[in-house]
């Protein structure tokens, strides 16, 4: 899994037209994930949501008063942690610094 971290004080003060305006083309990076065949699915995130502890639940989140947080994620079939992470590396977000990738892989839990 591909995660996408961001600075969620910026993006939140951009409408969602802004948000995506001012990205570069991730169409051919992931044109290409796709024709491999290593591509499952992934999307950006709402920034708003809720929080939810197990004495409470706060609508507006107490994630929005971080930093960085999640923004998105792209779910990927690969061999290794080795091979997402050449991927992760080759995503133009993270070439020119507008967010990065945390890069996790899914636990195949037992039955």
């Amino acid at each position: 899994m591909l995660i996408v971290r961001e600075n969620l004080e910026k993006i939140g003060k951009l409408s969602d037209t802004d948000r995506f305006s001012s990205s570069p083309d991730i169409g051919p990076w992931l044109n290409k994930l796709i024709d491999s065949g290593k591509y499952i699915t992934g999307t950006p995130l709402m920034i708003s949501g809720n929080y939810v502890t197990q004495k409470s639940t706060s609508s507006s989140g107490n994630f929005l008063l971080e930093k960085e947080g999640i923004s998105g994620f792209d779910l990927v079939w690969v061999k290794n942690l080795a091979e997402a992470t050449e991927i992760a590396q080759n995503c133009p977000m993270v070439k020119i610094g507008h967010y990065v990738r945390d890069v996790r892989q899914v636990l195949d839990l037992p039955e």
